[in-house]
C-alpha cells in the first residue's frame, strides 16, 4: 500500500469518516423503512448502505471511489425521493454525496469535485420537478411524511455538522503542523545565518546581502594531523571526534557572541565584528583562541589521546554576505581572510599566530612573544607573534 502525502491522507480520513457515518445512517433508515411498513424504501437504504465499500475502493483509487459513492447516494436518493416524494425533504441528502466526493478528491481533482456538483444540482432539481407526490400514494400518510421530513432535516444538520468538526479538527492539525514546520525552519535558519542577516533575508527575500566591514577579526583553527589520525579510524569514530571538538568550540563562540562562519573538514572557522560592527572585536577573538586551546587540552585528557591545533587570527577589513540559492551560507571574503588563513597553515601546532595589525588592536591585555617575519603567499612579507596567556 502506497504512503499518502499528508493532505492526501487527511482528505481520506475525512471521506473515510463520512462514508461511516452514511452507511450507519442509512442502515437506521433501512430498519425504520422496514418497520413502518415501507419495504420498497427499506431495500432503497440498504443499498446505500454500499457506500462503506467505498474507503476500500479508494485505495486502488480516489476517482472510481468518489464516483461509486456519489452514484450510490444519488440513485438511492432519488428512488427514495421517488417513494415518499418531494416533501420528505430526503433530496436533501443528495448533498452528502457531493461533499463526500469534494472531501475526497478536492482541489487536488478539480474535474471530479465539479461533476460531482452539477450532479448534485441536477439530481436536486429533477426530484423537485419530477417528484410532487409520493409513488406510494395513500400508503405515505401525512404524519409518517411529517415525521419523515423532520427526521431528515435534523439528520441532514447533524451530518453537516459532523462534517464540518471533521474538517475543523484537520484545519487545526494543519495549523499545529505548519506552526511545528515555521519553528523548525526559523530554527534552521538561524542555525545557518546570523539572525541579523536571516531577519534581513526574511523581510526581502529578493535583496543581494553583501556588507563592507571595515574592522574585523579572523580566526582559523586546524587539528594537527587530523589526516594520518582519520585514516586508522572507523567513518563514524571520526565524526564523533570532530563533533566532539566542534561541538565545545560552538559552545565558546555562542558564549562570546561570535560568529561561525564554516567549518572545512577538520578546519574551524569564525568570525567577530560581523555581521554587526564590534569595538572589542581582536580581544574576543584573542579570548577565543585561548579558550580553544583549553578546552583541546581538557578533552585530550577525556579521550585519552593528545589533540592539538594550529591556530592563525587576523584583523582588518571584509567583505560578507550570503551565495547560492541552495543551500545558503554566510561567507566572508578579502585580504584578511586569506591573511588568516595563512596565519593557522604557516603556524606550529599548540600555538596561536596572530598578525602585527591584531597585536597592536590587543595593546596590553595579552602577552605575546615576537616570532619574525613571514613571507605570506599572495600578501608579501608581514610580521609576526604568538599570542600567549591573557594578562588581564
Amino acid at each position: 500500500m502506497r504512503t499518502l502525502p499528508d493532505d492526501e491522507r487527511s482528505s481520506r480520513y475525512a471521506f473515510n469518516a463520512l462514508c461511516l457515518i452514511g452507511g450507519v445512517a442509512a442502515s437506521a433508515y433501512s430498519a425504520l423503512y422496514f418497520w413502518m411498513g415501507y419495504p420498497e424504501m427499506g431495500v432503497t437504504a440498504a443499498f446505500i448502505v454500499s457506500v462503506l465499500l467505498c474507503p476500500f475502493i479508494a485505495v486502488k483509487s480516489d476517482g472510481w471511489a468518489g464516483f461509486f459513492g456519489g452514484a450510490i447516494v444519488t440513485i438511492g436518493f432519488i428512488v427514495l425521493t421517488y417513494f415518499a416524494g418531494r416533501a420528505s425533504l430526503l433530496p436533501l441528502f443528495l448533498l452528502m454525496g457531493m461533499v463526500n466526493s469534494i472531501m475526497l478528491c478536492g482541489a487536488r481533482k478539480p474535474r471530479y469535485s465539479v461533476m460531482s456538483l452539477l450532479t448534485t444540482f441536477c439530481s436536486i432539481a429533477f426530484c423537485q420537478v419530477a417528484f410532487t407526490s409520493p409513488a406510494l400514494g395513500t400508503r405515505m400518510t401525512d404524519d409518517f411524511l411529517v415525521f419523515l421530513s423532520s427526521v431528515n432535516l435534523i439528520a441532514t444538520v447533524w451530518m453537516t455538522f459532523a462534517v464540518l468538526y471533521i474538517l475543523s479538527l484537520q484545519v487545526r492539525d494543519a495549523q499545529t503542523a505548519l506552526a511545528a514546520e515555521h519553528v523548525r525552519s526559523e530554527a534552521l535558519l538561524q542555525n545557518l545565518l546570523p539572525d541579523e542577516i536571516a531577519t534581513r533575508l526574511k523581510n526581502s527575500p529578493g535583496e543581494v546581502i553583501a556588507d563592507g566591514l571595515p574592522a574585523v577579526t579572523l580566526l582559523f583553527a586546524d587539528i594537527v594531523d587530523f589526516t594520518p589520525r582519520s585514516a586508522t579510524r572507523s567513518p563514524e569514530d571520526v565524526v564523533d571526534f570532530l563533533n566532539k571538538i566542534f561541538s565545545r568550540f560552538d559552545q565558546l563562540t555562542a558564549k562570546r557572541g561570535l560568529e561561525k562562519i564554516k567549518t572545512i573538514g577538520d578546519a574551524y572557522m569564525v568570525a567577530a565584528g560581523l555581521p554587526a560592527p564590534r569595538k572589542d572585536h581582536a580581544h574576543i577573538t584573542a579570548d577565543m583562541a585561548l579558550a580553544m586551546q583549553a578546552a583541546v587540552a581538557d578533552l585530550s585528557d577525556q579521550m585519552g589521546e593528545t589533540v592539538d591545533l594550529r591556530i592563525g587570527i587576523h584583523s582588518g577589513p571584509a567583505i560578507a554576505g550570503v551565495i547560492g540559492t541552495f543551500k545558503v551560507f554566510y561567507d566572508v571574503w578579502g585580504d584578511t581572510v586569506n591573511t588568516a588563513s595563512r596565519m593557522e597553515s604557516q603556524g606550529e601546532p599548540g600555538r596561536i599566530q596572530i598578525t602585527s595589525t591584531t597585536k597592536s588592536l590587543l595593546g596590553d591585555g595579552f602577552n605575546t612573544i615576537k616570532r619574525g617575519v613571514l613571507e605570506i603567499k599572495g600578501v608579501g612579507p608581514i610580521e609576526t607573534w604568538w599570542l600567549d596567556l591573557r594578562t588581564s
